[in-house]
């Protein structure tokens, strides 16, 4: 079997220390400098970026305004083409009314009519009738009357005795 090998470490000298102390301190230089230089080009593009957003900020204000106030009107005229369809609805169905109750009115007036005419042929049926039955009775009567004076006409007459007086 093999033997494993052991490492070794090695000792570090005063100028190797310092080196190492040296190339620490320039990295903590480079590091420090570094990220304050990206922190400023950080803080203007933050700041650009701002100003971007606080013009598409308002443009956006003023966007979101103009369509609130197309929307407002578009709701402003739709309610008043409600309201006047509203009163042309009113005005038809007073029209309509108008309309029933002038042809209920001449309904009534005609079957009032109707009634009256209906009446006035019932009585002139019942006065037909009664004359009917009048004009029968009446030619009864004269009939016999008339047949009684021809009967008498065609009797014999009779004479009568002349009687004698004395004077």
């Amino acid at each position: 079997m093999a033997q494993a090998k052991t490492k070794t470490k090695k000792k570090t000298t005063a100028k190797t220390a310092l080196k190492k102390k040296a190339a620490t301190a320039k990295r903590k230089v480079a590091k420090k400098t570094l990220p304050k230089k990206k922190a400023v080009k950080k803080k203007a593009v933050k700041k650009k970026a701002v100003k971007k957003k606080s013009a598409s900020n308002v443009a956006a204000k003023k966007k979101a305004a103009a369509k609130k106030k197309a929307a407002a009107t578009k709701k402003k005229a739709a309610a008043e083409r409600k309201k006047q369809a509203r009163i042309v609805a009113a005005e038809a169905k007073r029209k309509t009314r108008e309309r029933i109750a002038a042809a209920a009115a001449a309904l009534k007036e005609a079957k009032a009519e109707v009634a009256a005419a209906n009446k006035r042929q019932g009585m002139m049926l019942k006065m037909a009738q009664k004359k009917e039955a009048a004009v029968a009775s009446f030619v009864d009567k004269w009939t016999k009357k008339e047949m009684a004076k021809i009967d008498k006409a065609m009797k014999p007459a009779k004479r009568k005795k002349r009687r004698t007086t004395k004077k």
